[in-house]
């Protein structure tokens, strides 16, 4: 009977054993140059985003002692944070089609945004946008920026948001020019906060424009030259007329071939609204993706005349922690790996902030990679004629029964 200290001294071994043979399952590496301190920056390269898995589960840091290196995935996407400044609204007035609300903040606080719900589900108005400390002297802030909401079979479209430069006054006050008194029913005043990320602008490899004049919409197709986490669409319009159009836009998630033809199959990465009014394109979450369709729904209006085409994606990079002195490499390429959980996760306070970047080697298959074969059920003939031998008699043992019968 085995003792307690050789049962752990075998699962010991096993542990060691399995830890050895873990690059084996990674398709591919790249060799990390020049580690020199604890803590590091590595930037993923793009070319390599097309053979990561979805959610980056497989990437993997070795040394050639076989030990795992731990990291954080980090991106280089812009962060917002939104906050609600608390005010009530002190007047409502009119003089002839001029209407006035104004609003006493309660807390002395830069703002940048205010955003406006109304009653009415269609108009078209422009507002003037004032502020003032005392309620006798006013600045103004904006000029005839229009709102604008469209509500019918076609279109369900609002734009309502009042963005402004930093501003700190105690008191604002908006003049809608209308036909009708604008029925106000909520205001929200926001103080937003953006820290600008980093992104490169993804090289375009074929891009397809065409008119479905039977489905009334115009359809691009784009090719990008890697497989990147996009992060937003921006579409080029030329068009001078205002417009207001449903927009789809959907990645490539396999082909098949039916009889000679091929059949794309689509998912959806975001629907919206394009838009004269707002120009900032549409933001799809750093989902990666390679070709785009991108469908604009035209109805009975003139097709937009379409410029070209910016997509940009975020730059994602590896913090890691390096403990030992060792040769390491980035491994990838697992379709079976889950996510790997590290300490260093609890802890990013502990991080420092701008750790130094290392370079990154060319990609190569990695050597120590075993493609899993499947074994026949029965490798040796001899069990194959066994097996036919008791199907043969057993068949012939119900045959002669069912005869006697």
């Amino acid at each position: 009977m085995m003792t307690k200290n050789k049962i752990g001294l075998v699962l010991m071994l096993f542990v060691c054993l399995k830890s050895f043979s873990q690059t084996e399952d990674f398709q591919y590496k790249r060799t990390l140059e020049n580690v020199s301190d604890t803590w590091h920056k590595i930037i993923l390269p793009e070319e390599s985003f097309g053979k990561f898995n979805a959610d980056f589960s497989d990437l993997r840091i070795f040394g050639n002692n076989k030990i795992e290196t731990p990291y954080i995935l980090k991106t280089s996407a812009d962060r917002i944070s939104e906050v609600a400044v608390p005010f009530k609204m002190i007047n409502v007035s009119n003089k002839n089609s001029d209407y006035f609300y104004t609003f006493e903040l309660s807390q002395n606080k830069e703002i940048n945004q205010i955003k406006l719900v109304f009653e009415q589900e269609n108009f078209d108005w422009k507002l003037d946008l004032e502020a003032s400390n005392n309620q006798t002297e006013w600045f103004l802030i904006q000029k005839d920026y229009r709102i604008l909401s469209i509500k019918n079979n076609q279109t369900d479209y609002k734009f309502t948001q009042v963005d402004f430069s930093d501003s700190k006054y105690k008191f604002y006050r908006i003049k809608i020019r209308a036909s009708e008194q604008p029925k106000l029913t909520e205001a929200k005043i926001w103080e937003q906060k953006k820290d600008e990320g980093s992104f490169k602008i993804a090289t375009i490899k074929s891009l397809k424009k065409s008119i479905d004049e039977k489905k009334k919409t115009s359809i691009i197709e784009v090719e990008l030259v890697n497989k990147v986490p996009i992060s937003s669409i921006k579409i080029d319009i030329a068009t001078a007329f205002d417009y207001y159009r449903p927009v789809t836009v959907e990645t490539l998630r396999d082909s098949v071939k039916i009889e000679d033809r091929w059949h794309y199959n689509y998912d959806i990465l975001t629907q919206g609204t394009l838009s004269s009014l707002e120009k900032k394109g549409f933001s799809v979450g750093n989902s990666l993706a390679k070709k785009l369709r991108i469908t604009i729904e035209n109805n009975s209006n003139q097709p937009l005349d379409i410029k070209g085409i910016e997509v940009k994606n975020a730059i994602y990079f590896l913090i890691a922690r390096f403990t030992e002195k060792a040769d390491y490499s980035l491994f990838y390429g697992n379709k079976k790996a889950g996510k790997p959980s590290y300490d260093i996760e609890n802890f990013e306070e502990n991080i420092p902030k701008n750790p130094s970047v290392i370079s990154i080697s060319k990609e190569e298959p990695n050597p120590e990679f075993k493609i899993e074969t499947k074994s026949p059920l029965f490798e040796n003939k001899i069990w194959l004629w066994v097996l036919m031998g008791i199907i043969i008699v057993v068949l012939a043992f119900f045959s002669l029964k069912m005869l006697k019968e």
